[in-house]
């Protein structure tokens, strides 16, 4: 009897189906075009060599199915040479499901390649063609792909093991291994092919050594002190001039203090005549490098950053405060000035946003490669994707000190976005009452006073905040404060708040601490956790943004209390928070699930990640560092110009980050800013900076009369001018603003009064 009805039904599905065929009007069917060559591809330039699997080299292999177009779903399309020996077909094993066809070098020479489709069981049919032509590689390209292919076993992650007070590694021994018996990247290369040529850098705060030594004859240069700040220009003279016997640091071979070394153990680390590496001293950075010169003339220079600790030469990073310039993306893309001449931008509006790093871009967009849905999706693709997503929440919090078992990381768009997302959840009630500063960015005023009811701590005459103010408002309101917010960093005088002091305040009068991280992440090391033996400095929430850190993808995370966050359910909703619907009722996840509703934004987290790691390969310290002598040089210059106004301390600047606030009272700071960006694209920022009441209070503007200035054109309304450093800035380009400046000011002076209006601000 069921399998009779069965019958019936699909007797009666078949009708309905023919009948609504007959019915349907004409449709093109996409599937049945005949596919294409695409007319753009004239011809592929391939590249080959023989020292090593061009199938892997940069540039030498093109996606067969990309040169297509209008294909057919089910159909296979092969590709045949005119001339053999020149080109080749391969299967790409790496990613068989989106580009399983690959044309690869195979030799030197050109060739026709006419393209065939079969469907089903038809014959072949043409359908067009195009010239191949193969080019020689360089041996220089081929080695890089021995050194730094798909295995990444290369040079920069050298471990040498503490042996009897000492450390010694086989360099040459590596880059050889990889040379010649590299077989995942098909090395084919003699020892006759090429030649190497060691150098060692060993840099501390105080001193910068050098013992280069070639491969076969070792060779002493001189030492010299020298400041951390030359270090950069010493380490790229020492490459030059291993050969030399003399230090080949100009500013360091005038130094009265240089001195011949004539002991290779009078250095942190030599290479022998064999290329061993050996380091005698600990505590000292150390650069190792190799220069590889092929027979072909061409060279490759690897290495890697390494430190002498007290029981192993590690790893080091491979960014660092005097290479990271050659890490941002644009740094050298010039822009029109007013002039109509073109030159490269210099970027002072960092706290506004940061330009990317290159390593974050790379990782980006290598991920799109390999993009699938997070977490609900049945693929490879989403596999991986959902890997890396959750893996970087780990990295998050651990970037930020925090303990997995106590805390958890959910993303955002953005710190604003952040901020709005614990309000939403955090604040219950119109008579919840929440404490925050006059030093706050807008994301972290707002968000609260919108919402339920805010006091405010008060500043003190140079802009700091007046933490007993906190504990007083804390004090006077008897517990009913349920949240203190307040910001790591300022974004306009860059003044650094305890904000473990203000965690144990709130936590002595039973509120949670809410902390605006968008200011800190790139700058100083910022720790969850105060004292470890003392939980009630610990900070409960931090929310900041990936853009201000140097990937801007508009990615950004939340670190905050489990148990808290589970407690709240945030005002919006959607795919993802829920575990089940039916109805009239739902079941919701926990946190990290509940606050992130919708398709997560994946390249936003991949760049955070990878952001994350490069800002740790730098270090704070010497972020810190960098930053105090571009905040101190600027001020120091500043003071010299006629009828400035720098806000904020100006002699005790170690609680600031890279922030310098100014006006001068004779000249208008919206037209200097324009002149700035036209003789010297010199990037500003002029107004207030999203922190309007803590710009009046600088400024001396009282609140009664700011209301005024709603719509105001008058290119006499108030604000300052910007410059927030980033972690390229350098002093050369201080140097440069302020060589521009007066210039500056003058143009300015000469049009100011002829302005009737400027944009509203």
């Amino acid at each position: 009897m069921k399998r009779h009805l069965r019958s019936i039904v699909t007797v009666f599905m078949a009708t309905i189906m023919a009948l609504s065929f007959a019915l349907a009007p004409a449709v093109v069917n996409v599937e049945a075009k005949t596919a294409h060559i695409d007319p753009d591809v004239k011809k592929v330039t391939l590249y080959y060599s023989p020292y090593g699997n061009s199938a892997y080299m940069s540039n030498s292999f093109r996606s067969f199915e990309g040169l297509i177009y209008d294909a057919k779903k089910n159909a296979k399309y092969t590709v045949k040479f005119k001339k053999k020996g020149i080109a080749k077909t391969v299967k790409n094993t790496l990613h068989p499901d989106y580009s399983p066809t690959l044309i690869c070098a195979k030799g030197v020479g050109t060739t026709k390649a006419i393209v065939y489709e079969k469907v089903g069981k038809k014959k072949k049919t043409k359908i067009g063609s195009f010239k191949v032509v193969v080019k020689s590689e360089t041996m220089e390209a081929a080695a890089f792909d021995c050194l730094y292919g798909d295995t990444k076993v290369v040079p920069d992650q050298v471990w040498l093991k503490y042996q009897l007070g000492m450390t010694t590694y086989d360099y040459a021994d590596l880059i050889q291994n990889h040379m010649l018996k590299n077989s995942e990247t098909g090395a084919k290369f003699n020892k006759s092919d090429y030649s190497l040529k060691f150098n060692i850098e060993c840099i501390d705060d105080y001193e910068t050594e050098f013992y280069a030594g070639d491969f076969e004859d070792a060779a002493l240069t001189s030492s010299a002190d020298a400041s951390s700040n030359a270090s950069a220009n010493a380490s790229a003279n020492a490459n030059a001039s291993s050969n030399a016997s003399t230090s080949s640091d100009a500013n360091a071979s005038t130094d009265a203090n240089a001195k011949k070394k004539t002991d290779p153990a009078d250095y942190c680390a030599y290479v022998d005549d064999k290329g061993m590496i050996t380091a005698n001293k600990v505590g000292n950075n150390v650069r190792v490098n190799c220069v590889i010169t092929f027979k072909d003339k061409t060279e490759l220079e690897v290495g890697s950053p390494v430190k002498v600790t007290d029981t192993s030469i590690e790893k080091a990073g491979l960014y660092n405060i005097n290479n990271i310039r050659d890490y941002i993306v644009g740094l050298n893309t010039e822009v029109p000035l007013g002039d109509g001449t073109m030159a490269p931008q210099i970027g002072f509006d960092n706290a506004a946003t940061t330009p990317a790093f290159t390593p974050v871009a790379e990782a980006v967009n290598k991920e799109m490669e390999i993009y699938g849905s997070i977490g609900r999706g049945f693929s490879q693709k989403s596999d991986h994707c959902t890997d890396v997503y959750t893996a970087t929440r780990d990295k998050v919090i651990d970037f930020l000190g925090a303990d997995p078992e106590t805390y958890t990381c959910f993303y955002v768009n953005s710190t604003t976005d952040g901020l709005n997302k614990l309000a939403s959840a955090l604040v219950e009630s119109k008579d919840d009452m929440v404490l925050t500063t006059r030093i706050e960015h807008h994301a972290n005023d707002l968000s609260w006073r919108n919402r339920c009811k805010v006091v405010y701590a008060e500043v003190d005459d140079k802009g700091r905040v007046i933490y007993s103010d906190i504990e007083k408002l804390l004090k006077k309101n008897k517990g009913k404060i349920k949240i203190v917010s307040i910001s790591a960093a300022s974004n306009v005088t860059g003044y650094v708040q305890d904000v473990h002091k203000v965690a144990k305040m709130a936590h002595k009068y039973g509120a949670k601490l809410v902390v605006d991280g968008a200011q800190i992440v790139a700058h100083r090391k910022f720790s969850m956790i105060g004292d470890v033996n003392d939980t009630t400095d610990d900070v409960d929430f931090i929310a900041f943004s990936a853009h201000k850190m140097y990937s801007p993808y508009g990615g950004g995370a939340v670190v905050g209390l489990s148990s808290e966050l589970n407690k709240h359910l945030p005002t919006f909703y959607g795919g993802g928070t829920v575990k089940l619907v039916g109805d009239d009722w739902e079941i919701y996840k926990v946190a990290p699930a509940t606050y992130e509703a919708g398709s997560p934004n994946y390249p936003g987290v991949v760049g955070l990640g990878k952001a994350i790691d490069v800002i740790s390969d730098v270090g704070f310290d010497d972020i810190q560092k960098h930053e105090y002598v571009l905040n101190k040089r600027l001020i120091e210059g500043l003071k010299k110009l006629p009828n400035v106004i720098i806000y904020g301390d100006t002699e005790n600047i170690d609680d600031k980050v890279g922030v310098v606030t100014f006006n001068f009272s004779d000249v208008n700071t919206y037209v200097l800013a324009e002149k700035l960006k036209e003789l010297a694209a010199v990037a500003t920022r002029r107004g207030s900076f999203c922190s309007h009441p803590y710009v009046w209070r600088l400024m001396g503007i009282p609140d009664e009369q700011i209301s005024s200035y709603e719509g105001c054109t008058d290119a006499k309304s108030p604000g300052m001018l910007r410059i927030s450093f980033g972690i390229y800035n350098t002093e050369e380009e201080v140097d440069k603003l302020l060589e521009i400046l007066p210039k500056a000011m003058e143009e300015t002076k000469a049009v100011q009064d002829k302005l009737d209006t400027v944009p509203e601000f």
